[in-house]
């Protein structure tokens, strides 16, 4: 019984450290799930995903719900957040690690703003947002960076750590094609609901706070950065709006070591602009404008 037991926990833990490895999406196998049926003449943004839920965000802040199927997107609900107006481009979205109550479906939804505009005065703005299938939105808290030593130019989108309970910032520190533009990193621990309708970050309190192209310069500083996410160590950096002069591109941070992991053209595949993404399971599904919803899944044998 005793080496049943053993040779048990020795599965599980073999089992744990496969899956502990990152997962490389170098030649990943590349599929159209479905169209986006958003409302009409609003681009696609950002995107969360919860179990098999798909939550679409397009400009200003229009959210389309949907169920995830194998090969099919089965449209659930279509409302305008809370937060929606013309201000927030809502380029980034992400499920938090709290609920606003421990009935809700959903943990509270993160969506960046990302926009040149102010907000009530403030900028990089990540609205926090109580949402379900059938109950009004609700912006409940309101994150804000304030950044009096610009360190960010055009836009800073938010993504979360759920790993680690980190928020994490990431921009460009003049605009995409800026002349000295580069692309900045910035970490918090992950603001609690408990801390109030308002949180101001400050960079003297961050964790961490740098610029990928100090680090390594294979990183380039201009590109046109769509979403981004955060998978085990790796920062997960889609670019480009899918033409030859700016291709569809997913850069692979290493937030651990701060290295470049994986430099992947997917221009051939996906011709079409990339947005956020968001892992599902081992695969990674891609938003875009053009395309729909993509699904990249790893390869599971060796490349000769």
């Amino acid at each position: 019984m005793r080496k049943e037991l053993f040779l048990w926990l020795a599965c599980c833990m073999a089992a744990t450290v496969l899956w502990a490895k990152p997962v490389d999406y170098t030649n990943a196998r590349v599929k159209k799930i479905a169209e986006l049926r958003g409302v009409p003449k609003q681009s696609y943004q950002g995107m969360a995903i919860y179990g098999d839920y798909v939550v679409s965000l397009q400009n200003t802040g229009q959210a389309t719900i949907y169920r995830l199927h194998a090969d099919s997107l089965e449209m659930l609900r279509q409302f305008p957040l809370a937060s929606q107006m013309q201000q927030n481009h809502a380029n980034v979205a992400f499920f938090g690690t709290e609920r606003y109550d421990k009935a809700d479906l959903f943990p509270l939804l993160y969506v960046s703003q990302c926009s040149k505009q102010q907000y009530n005065g403030m900028k990089d703005v990540c609205f926090v947002e109580r949402i379900s299938l059938t109950a009004a939105p609700e912006l409940v808290q309101t994150i804000v960076l304030d950044d009096e030593e610009g360190l960010f130019g055009y836009a800073l989108q938010w993504m979360i750590d759920r790993k680690h309970k980190l928020l994490i910032g990431y921009g460009n520190t003049v605009e995409n094609m800026g002349k000295g533009n580069r692309w900045r990193t910035i970490i918090f621990p992950m603001p609690k609901l408990s801390d109030g309708a308002v949180v101001h970050l400050k960079p003297k309190d961050a964790l961490d706070n740098y610029c990928i192209q100090d680090l390594d310069a294979r990183f380039p500083s201009n590109h046109i950065g769509q979403g981004a996410c955060v998978i085990k160590d790796q920062m997960f950096i889609p670019v480009g709006v899918g033409t030859e002069k700016h291709p569809s591109i997913l850069y692979v941070w290493n937030l651990r070591k701060k290295r470049l992991d994986h430099i992947l053209d997917f221009q051939q595949q996906v011709p079409h602009e990339f947005e956020d993404c968001e892992p599902y399971g081992r695969d990674l599904i891609m938003q875009t404008n053009g395309g729909g919803l993509i699904r990249f899944s790893p390869c599971t044998h060796k490349v000769k």
